[in-house]
């Protein structure tokens, strides 16, 4: 199991890895957890873009997420991969884990066109207003948010909750930790909600 084409892109002597798979113009980005690889811990990343694409045909772009990193890296790897392709009409998706939902979240706001975006355990106790900011600025995407039970930011839930808003639902996972450690099927599994 592997990418088709796996490269980088250098900015400001930070090295953004990344894998894909090309496909149909349903584009789902992945991207990991602050400081983490485009394969993720046991390839779930990898094991996720295998998945999706078998699943749907879609296109697939894992990244990694090197600190600190502007998202106008995350745009140009996207549009690049779209332009390289010839990719007509393009439909974003997105899958995040942790850091990389903020990013996700940040690039959503910027004007990057997510139908759907899958959140898990988006760190809700930094920044929680720009993070409702953004969320509000979407209100054509629809975003769902995982946390497991243990993660640190499960308590701060119902203050996400009390937004009431429209876009947004929460899901919750007994038993998943911040990295659904010994829950990888699981994790793997929610990556299915951003094609359905």
């Amino acid at each position: 199991m592997s990418f088709d084409i796996v490269s980088e892109i250098e900015h400001e002597g930070q090295i953004v890895d990344f894998g894909y798979i090309k496909g149909n113009n349903k584009i789902v980005y992945i991207k990991a957890g602050m400081g983490g690889s485009y394969l993720g811990y046991e390839n779930k990343y990898l094991k996720i873009a295998h998945r999706l694409n078998e699943k749907c045909g879609c296109s697939i772009i894992c990244a990694s997420n090197p600190v600190p990193l502007p998202i106008a890296v995350d745009k140009t790897i996207l549009d690049n991969f779209i332009k390289e392709h010839g990719i007509q009409s393009p439909q974003m998706f997105f899958f995040g884990h942790s850091n990389g939902c903020v990013k996700g979240l940040e690039l959503g706001a910027s004007g990057i066109p997510f139908t759907k975006m899958v959140l898990v355990n988006m760190p809700l106790m930094l920044n929680f207003h720009k993070t409702v900011q953004w969320i509000v600025s979407m209100p054509e995407t629809d975003i769902v948010t995982v946390y497991g039970e243990t993660d640190p930011s499960y308590r701060y839930i119902p203050f996400l909750e009390t937004k009431n808003l429209e876009n947004v639902e929460i899901l919750k996972v007994a038993g998943a930790d911040h990295n659904f450690k010994g829950m990888m099927e699981q994790f793997i599994e929610l990556s299915e909600k951003v094609i359905l």
